[in-house]
């Protein structure tokens, strides 16, 4: 049996990127869109920025669903998004400035964070030694 390479994890890994960079880039900002020299209002700025965010979305939901790889590779490249969304959300929210939602957020940030070291155990699992 020959070992293939497979590169979903990968391709996972950069749309997570690209839905990061999406949802933060300033240049995607409906105050930038929605710009005195642009021909768009703030409607209209919202509905490009939250469409572009939603077709990441779907493309990385069509890598997960329709990439044909074991299951294995399949799990890592959903743990390996998981844990880039995680640290965007704990890098980028403003939990002090937020004082309606900072409190909730922070909480499942961490409730999430467990989450994302459990996953990183199942696959680091060999390499854990109880002495």
């Amino acid at each position: 049996m020959q070992a293939t390479r497979v590169g979903k994890p990968l391709v996972s890994a950069g749309l997570s990127l690209a839905l990061v960079l999406a949802l933060v880039l300033p240049g995607l900002s409906t105050q930038f869109l929605a710009g005195p020299t642009t021909p768009f209002d703030i409607v209209q700025a919202g509905a490009i920025h939250w469409l572009i965010v939603g077709a990441v979305l779907v493309l990385w939901l069509g890598v997960q669903l329709f990439w044909p790889a074991s299951a294995e590779v399949t799990k890592l490249g959903m743990a390996v998004s998981a844990t880039i969304l995680w640290l965007s959300l704990s890098i980028f929210f403003n939990f002090n400035g937020n004082p309606e939602f900072g409190g909730p957020v922070a909480f499942f940030t961490l409730a999430g964070g467990m989450g994302v070291v459990l996953l990183w155990t199942r696959f680091l699992a060999d390499d854990i030694a109880f002495f």
